[in-house]
């Protein structure tokens, strides 16, 4: 979270898990390396969004 609060052990694998998917199925669709790292970009930037606006919601 942006704004402190407690992580978990599982929320970190489940990310690592999308994140090592996505790279590999960007090797496999042989996506240019710049292009794979603006993709995650994106992901991880919409992940922060998603995160911010589930926090506001409480």
């Amino acid at each position: 979270s942006l704004f402190g609060g407690v992580g978990s052990i599982g929320g970190t694998l489940v990310g690592a898990f999308i994140i090592g998917v996505l790279s590999n199925g960007l090797n496999l669709l042989g996506i240019p390396s710049y292009y794979q790292q603006v993709i995650k970009g994106i992901v991880f930037i919409l992940a922060v969004m998603l995160d911010l606006f589930t926090k506001r919601r409480r």
